[in-house]
């Protein structure tokens, strides 16, 4: 039963939410506006402020409801966007995919690692102890976040620069920021689950040990890339997507229960379709049309995660601060240090075919808003909140910069800016 107060704050945040939201929709019709400002409106950062609008009014008698239903939310938006990762591994598209980009890739990234569990340990030491004995698991998770927030150009990108082949470039970066992130989840989530052999009685295999997830992960994405290669065959074009929506949140939905990694089930899942699928354009085209559908979801998801862990525990501004340190200046200048330093003597036409542009160097891709709700939910309500709210903030903050900056920047380094934001 909701109380007569409950109702009334409930009603004047959904009032807030639809001024937000008409405040948006009048903004966008503005005959001349700033760039900046247009920049801004294509985020669809409103999504987040009436998500968390929404989540700081409910009632509580309905927060188990709504909450239930969030997190059923939140596996599809890791399996979904593990599938956007694993469908750029195209066979296809690897001669694109030099020796000299991987080398760039994989020593951003071991940059990036060293530079944050450095910077960590010898500034953050407050911070390290206070996570306890989690402090390995959530860096780990916090390295992948920060090496997987920058996939390479997406399918309309490459049609507009006029590739021969359509799909997202293969991006190593990300593989292994997963990866990173993968294993830093499955440590903080209980994991652990019996499996009963088949046709042989009283046999059971026991799975604890975190190199047996990685291999039982294996195992259920490419069972569900299979299950939808099969079934997508002779499916219209039209519900394609919605085919794939239904296998990924099976097969996602199993991992969480068993304790596994979402994100790495997306990953084999769509590595394993795009590999095998007959209908390899269908599935691209659709995967594009909804992944702008699924943007706002994440945004809502993000502001409502932030709301409910602000009502819980507060703000741990200590975490916020090392996680928005680590996203607005080490990040980037790791990128522009890699990518102009060594990529410079690489061929500039190359690096700009694979979205080395600076303006993507500088921005943080909302794979990294997937990976941070995913710690989010396995940490206490006080350093999710924190999390959360650095990470939007990041993800804003660096938006803005790179619209500003990218071009003066670009000049500086002698680099042309890609149009693209990503």
């Amino acid at each position: 039963m909701v109380e007569g107060g409950a109702l009334m704050r409930l009603g004047l945040g959904l009032i807030a939410v639809g001024l937000v939201c008409a405040a948006v929709r009048r903004s966008r019709g503005w005959p001349a506006k700033p760039q900046l400002l247009i920049e801004i409106l294509d985020s669809r950062l409103h999504y987040a402020v009436a998500g968390l609008i929404f989540s700081l009014t409910l009632p509580m008698s309905l927060r188990s409801i709504v909450g239930s239903g969030c997190d059923l939310v939140g596996v599809f938006l890791a399996g979904i966007f593990g599938l956007l990762v694993g469908v750029s591994f195209d066979l296809g598209m690897f001669r694109r995919l030099t020796k000299s980009l991987i080398i760039l890739e994989i020593g951003q990234l071991v940059l990036l690692v060293a530079g944050l569990w450095v910077m960590t340990i010898g500034f953050f030491q407050p911070l390290v102890v206070g996570l306890g004995g989690e402090r390995e698991a959530v860096l780990w998770v916090i390295c992948g976040l920060g090496a997987a927030s920058w996939v390479r150009q997406s399918q309309s990108d490459v049609v507009r620069t006029g590739a021969k082949r359509a799909g997202w470039l293969p991006s190593v970066g990300a593989v292994l920021g997963l990866f990173l992130a993968g294993m830093g989840l499955m440590e903080l989530r209980p994991g652990g689950f019996a499996i009963r052999q088949p046709l042989v009685e009283s046999r059971i295999i026991v799975v604890e040990d975190t190199w047996e997830e990685i291999w039982w992960c294996l195992v259920l994405g490419a069972l569900i890339g299979v299950l939808l290669d099969l079934t997508i065959r002779e499916v219209r074009r039209s519900h394609l997507y919605y085919i794939v929506v239904a296998g990924l949140l099976l097969g996602c939905g199993i991992a969480q229960v068993l304790g596994l990694e979402p994100l790495w089930v997306g990953v084999i899942a769509g590595t394993w379709l795009i590999n095998s699928t007959l209908r390899r354009l269908d599935l691209l085209q659709a995967l594009e049309r909804g992944h702008s559908r699924v943007r706002p979801i994440l945004l809502g998801l993000a502001g409502w995660m932030l709301g409910s862990a602000l009502l819980e525990g507060g703000c741990d501004i200590f975490l916020g601060l090392w996680i928005l340190f680590a996203l607005v200046l080490w990040i980037p200048m790791v990128r522009l240090g890699v990518w102009h330093g060594v990529g410079r003597r690489l061929d500039r036409a190359a690096l700009m075919r694979t979205g080395g542009g600076l303006r993507r160097l500088l921005e943080l891709d909302d794979l990294g808003l997937v990976v941070a709700l995913s710690l989010a939910a396995l940490l206490p309500a006080e350093q999710g909140a924190g999390l959360l709210a650095a990470v939007l903030f990041a993800q804003r903050l660096m938006h803005i910069v790179a619209v500003l900056a990218a071009g003066k920047l670009a000049q500086f380094a002698g680099w042309q800016m890609g149009r693209s934001a990503g």
